[in-house]
């Protein structure tokens, strides 16, 4: 049997087993002589146990090569200065500690390896070369010599834990041990020469080194209660950004902390929400924000502004008054195609460093065009290498970002982070965090038909908000900013008043039986579509919009999933027509003469051989404009018209024969019962019958108009129908006999803007009281001040429930004169609710806003849930925003005592201390509170009755807040408990850190679940084996990278349509290879981004940043 003298760290043969073993059975082990690349002291505590009765321990230590590249310049490399080599080690030293083990026998280590410095037992040293790699130990006697024992092992292992293989799994280690005197001697001479050359570490070093650490500090109760403070909110307390604000422009305290908020979030994320509630000035705060972004980043920043058509004087006003719209374009949200193309100036998308996307929740819609053009832009290139390094910078501005799903969050979250690859502190997925909500979500929105379920929706957004949107928003109500007291004294010295918005006040219309049987029978007629197998069935089959479904099978396989196409169109339109009659019996009326007629064309167009099918093409509006020509004169026209830009007559006009036998009888069925309706209706309208109208101009005469609700005798009304705002007009015109009515639509907004803006803008220069009533559509919900009214009357409910409350801000807005604010709703009826849940849909809508984003008053129901979230205590009675009171408390402290602000700053990991148990207010000794951090999550643990919770920020400051007068107790006594409490915390973080990191296993269940990323990447990889063009094989790896990180929601569904024309086959592939080469080369052209990915968070271990116990 052969004997060898190496040995690999396995099966218990580690460098720690060979020297106890060396130090048990070896006579007159005296001195231990160490060269090593780098020499943990941590891990010093387990080699001095097995060297206690050694006289003399020698340690030469070279300088931490990769720790140099990771935290110095690399030119370091070339000094070797003994000063030099000491600062190095004397900061890993400290770096050791940081990082050791949270344990009371590795600090006793590190303690006893400096007062064994002190007594002589150890000698440390560093060698300043960076060429010195080896690493050999030395077992010696006093004096050695041929007849005496003595050893020497060298290999790879470092004096560190894993290098001794003490860890938990010992790394890979190759080492020899020797015993010939003459390998003894050479490696003692070697060591002589090493140790002549090096650089003394002195006590005093290590005294110097040790202080700045938390063995070294005993901070109080204040200061650590500070210091998670400081940790918490970061520059945002020394962040001292001033801008003079233009004249005309109120400086406003609460909108420059916005800034200083935002523009940290911008930096760390490379995007956020600007979020704060309708009218605080959110225009402002962004425009200060990209002045900002414009000093950092230098004087070639180019800014794109994406707003809604009706907002840009807005936009480009507020830019001038800050003087910085030269650096800036401004594009209306329906036009991003002319920045992707670089028309009309535009320039290039890669020309732009800062998006900023007004009405965001605009693009809340992953599958749209404009969502893909919009995405496109935000992710594509930065031409401008300038100061602020990384990709673009985007802002997205909306009161309401969320609209009706989680999903509608992940889109826009999108926008600015990739969905695999997310910067997020806890979030590292997001297809992986959104998961679970969206299914939450359907499944709440499921059981609606029976009950709302509002506390579930609360939930699910209260989750969302507390795990990722707390992160990358912000949000101000006016709670918030009246409830701190810095804010509310600027309000004051400004003459600012934040109105109160009361309670809706609703009402409801009554009918007598007459007209309800006839509301009710129209509903049924509506709602109750037949199949097309049952065309004589009681309701309506919307037989016009749905041709496609009834064409035969060779003409309909044209249209791909021609019958789900028919089916949406139909019942959009019977949602349209349920919504017009809710809205008023004027406008249902006029929609029920225009059903009329569409559906009259049609059967003439079979009468005439000839039936036009393009949804491209507007046929209908053309027959209209037409008037009063021939019927066959004027398709003959519209052929004639429609076959010049692309489209010949073969794809858009088909023989009757082309048609099943079902819809022609569907048309006429149609036609008839629509007849017979506009009959019934007619006879309501000749009779003067509207009840809801009734009822609105009663309270025009006893409610509205009342002095001590309305002191300044000016009413807004909303309607979604223009149809319906026309015949308000001119009912208060003709009973009323109002000529200070205005009526406004898309159509004559712009020229009515100057009249708008005297009469109901109470920021205007001019003011006037020519008109004292608006009657609008939501033409005027978004981007208008009306707020000389404190009236806001809501004639029927949008379909969109973010319109309410974007109507509601039209009049609640910096500057409002009335200290209330009314909200007069008209709730749809019983029978018609029952068909389209417009009161539970905008219900849960509204929910799904005051819980993920907060509210400050009740729009809709008085069943909403107001939220003010765990940032607001809930025992103060005008719920003072909690994190703006933090936040202001560790600014004082900055401000007006920056010298012990520093000394806070500055404490070490790991600080500590002791507190005595009343402190705690529950009089409990043996608790502990741990705030522990890693790059991907914070949290904050209490250990409480031999059990271990996590709670959150607000918790966790209530318990650790503390007196500056409040004096540390000995931790001591309890010290071992202390560990064990702060390391069962310590486990519990890294098994759940543990679990979010592995997360590829329910990544790729997500992955697969969606088959578009599966078929996408299947498609890439296989094509990429068939491609002979090399350029081509570099683009399918661009495209996979795109389509593994989530960065584009549209390049997924493109390659999967790729995937199914050729059924992911290689043989298919390869017959049609210049075609696909082709579409390749197309989409890498369309979504080629910066190929420097985003910063992903990294995975390092937890840190314990500071810890507390609680004792008698």
């Amino acid at each position: 049997m052969t004997t060898t003298h190496f040995f690999n760290n396995t099966d218990g043969q580690s460098l720690f087993a060979k020297l106890k073993s060396i130090a048990q059975n070896m006579a007159n082990f005296d001195n231990f002589l160490a060269v090593t690349g780098y020499f943990r002291s941590s891990g010093y505590f387990k080699l001095r146990e097995e060297l206690k009765d050694v006289k003399k321990i020698q340690i030469l230590a070279g300088i931490n090569v990769d720790n140099i590249f990771k935290k110095h310049n690399k030119a370091m490399l070339m000094l070797e200065s003994p000063e030099e080599a000491r600062k190095i080690y004397n900061q890993d030293f400290i770096d050791d500690v940081r990082e050791a083990r949270y344990s009371k026998d590795v600090e006793d280590g590190i303690l006893q390896l400096f007062q064994d410095l002190k007594d002589g037992k150890v000698e440390i040293r560093v060698h300043s070369s960076k060429n010195l790699h080896a690493k050999f130990y030395l077992c010696l006697p006093e004096n050695h010599n041929e007849s005496s024992d003595g050893w020497v092992i060298m290999g790879s292992s470092n004096l560190s834990d894993s290098g001794l293989g003490t860890t938990q799994t010992p790394r890979y280690e190759l080492n020899v041990a020797m015993k010939d005197y003459d390998d003894v001697k050479y490696c003692k001479d070697e060591f002589d020469k090493l140790w002549g050359e090096s650089v003394a570490i002195t006590t005093a070093d290590i005294n110097s080194d040790i202080v700045k650490t938390h063995l070294g500090v005993k901070p109080t109760p204040y200061e650590l209660y500070i210091k998670v403070l400081i940790d918490t909110f970061g520059d945002q307390i020394e962040d001292n950004f001033t801008i003079d604000t233009p004249k005309g422009v109120r400086d406003l305290k609460y909108q420059k902390d916005a800034v200083i908020q935002g523009y940290q979030m911008l930096l760390a994320h490379n995007g956020f929400f600007l979020a704060d509630v309708v009218g605080l000035g959110k225009t402002i705060v962004a425009t200060m924000i990209a002045k900002r972004f414009i000093e950092s980043n230098g004087h070639d920043t180019r800014i794109l502004v994406v707003h809604p058509p009706a907002l840009k004087h807005n936009w480009e006003e507020t830019f001038k008054l800050f003087e910085i719209h030269k650096k800036a374009n401004f594009v209306p949200n329906g036009s991003l195609s002319k920045v992707l193309e670089g028309k009309e100036r535009y320039g290039e998308p890669e020309d732009y460093d800062l998006i900023i996307v007004d009405e965001a929740h605009r693009f809340r819609t992953g599958t749209t065009m404009g969502y893909d053009e919009l995405q496109r832009i935000c992710k594509s290139e930065r031409h401008n290498t300038a100061l602020v390094k990384g990709p673009k910078k985007i802002m997205l501005l909306s009161a309401t970002p969320l609209n009706n799903r989680p999903e509608d969050l992940k889109n826009l979250i999108l926008l600015f982070q990739d969905a695999a690859r997310c910067t997020v502190e806890g979030v590292s997925n997001l297809d992986v965090f959104f998961a679970p909500f969206i299914g939450r979500y359907k499944n709440a929105m499921s059981r609606r038909n029976n009950t709302v379920d509002i506390n579930e929706i609360d939930k699910i957004y209260g989750d969302i908000r507390n795990n990722l949107l707390d992160k990358i928003t912000v949000r101000r109500t006016r709670h918030n900013i009246v409830g701190d007291e810095s804010y509310r004294k600027d309000l004051t010295k400004q003459k600012i008043i934040f109105p109160n918005i009361l309670p809706p006040c609703d009402f409801t219309y009554q009918m007598d039986t007459e007209l309800c049987n006839l509301f009710y029978n129209t509903l049924l007629l509506l709602t109750d579509t037949p199949t097309h197998e049952m065309p004589n069935d009681k309701g309506l089959y919307y037989a016009r919009y749905r041709a496609i479904e009834h064409l035969k099978e060779e003409y309909r396989s044209k249209y791909k999933g021609a019958e789900q196409v028919a089916k949406n169109l139909a019942n959009i339109y019977r949602v349209h027509m349920v919504k017009r009659l809710e809205s008023s019996f004027y406008a249902f009326y006029r929609s029920l003469e225009t059903l009329r007629t569409i559906t009259e064309d049609m059967i003439k167009m079979f009468a005439d051989g000839r039936i036009i099918i393009a949804t491209e093409l507007n046929v209908k509006e053309y027959i209209r404009k037409a008037g009063d020509k021939d019927f066959d004169l004027i398709l003959d026209e519209f052929i004639s018209k429609a076959s010049r830009p692309g489209f010949t007559a073969d794809e858009f006009v088909f023989a009757p024969e082309d048609f099943d036998e079902h819809l022609l009888p569907a048309l006429e069925s149609d036609l008839k019962k629509i007849t017979q309706l506009k009959a019934k209706w007619q006879e309501i309208e000749k009779k003067g019958i509207d009840p809801k109208l009734d009822l609105f101009v009663e309270k025009m005469q006893t409610e509205f108009f009342n002095r001590k609700q309305n002191p300044t005798g000016k009413l807004v009304v909303f309607s979604e129908s223009v149809d319906t705002v026309n015949y308000l007009t001119k009912a208060l015109q003709e009973r009323l006999n109002r000529t200070d009515v205005l009526s406004v639509s898309s159509k004559n907004r712009k020229a009515l803007e100057t009249d708008i803006r005297e009469c109901f803008d109470a920021n205007y220069e001019k003011a006037s009281d020519e008109y004292n009533i608006i009657i609008t559509s939501d033409v005027l919900s978004e981007g208008i001040n009306l707020h000389r009214s404190n009236v806001i009357v809501n004639y029927d409910t949008p379909w969109n429930a973010t319109r309410l409350m974007q109507r509601i801000g039209r009049v609640n807005r910096i500057g409002s004169v009335a200290k209330e604010i009314y909200n007069y709703m008209f709730y749809p009826s019983n029978e018609g609710d029952k068909q389209i849940q417009l009161y539970n849909n905008a219900l849960i809508k509204l929910q799904g806003f005051h819980s993920a984003l907060g509210e400050d008053a009740k729009i809709f129901s008085k069943e909403e849930m107001l939220r003010e979230f765990k940032y607001f205590n809930p025992d103060v009675t005008d719920k003072v925003d909690k994190q703006l009171q933090l936040m202001r408390e560790v600014r004082e402290l900055y401000h007006n005592d920056r010298e012990l602000y520093k000394k806070i700053k500055s404490l070490p990991l790991k600080c500590r201390v002791g507190r005595h148990e009343n402190e705690l207010g529950k009089g409990k000794e043996n608790t502990t509170i741990a705030f522990i951090q890693s790059p991907r999550k914070t949290e904050y643990f209490l250990f409480d009755e031999n059990k271990l919770n996590q709670i959150d920020f607000l918790d966790a400051v209530d318990i650790l807040r503390a007196g500056k007068e409040e004096k540390a107790a000995d931790m001591n006594p309890a010290l071992d408990l202390h560990y064990k409490h702060v390391n069962a915390a310590l486990d519990s973080f890294q098994t759940a850190l543990i679990a979010q990191l592995d997360e590829n296993s329910l990544t790729q269940k997500i992955k697969t679940n969606d088959r578009a990323v599966a078929t996408a990447q299947k498609f890439l990889r296989l094509f990429k084996e068939v491609a002979t063009d090399n350029d081509v094989k570099l683009q399918c790896d661009e495209l996979n990278d795109y389509v593994t990180d989530g960065k584009f929601q549209q390049l997924n569904k493109s390659l999967k349509k790729l995937a199914s024309d050729c059924k992911n086959d290689k043989t298919a592939m390869k017959a049609n290879e210049f075609e696909y080469e082709k579409v390749i080369g197309e989409l890498y052209k369309k979504y080629h981004a910066d190929r420097e990915k985003q910063n992903a968070i990294s995975d390092e271990d937890a840190l314990v940043i500071v810890s507390e116990t609680f004792v008698k």
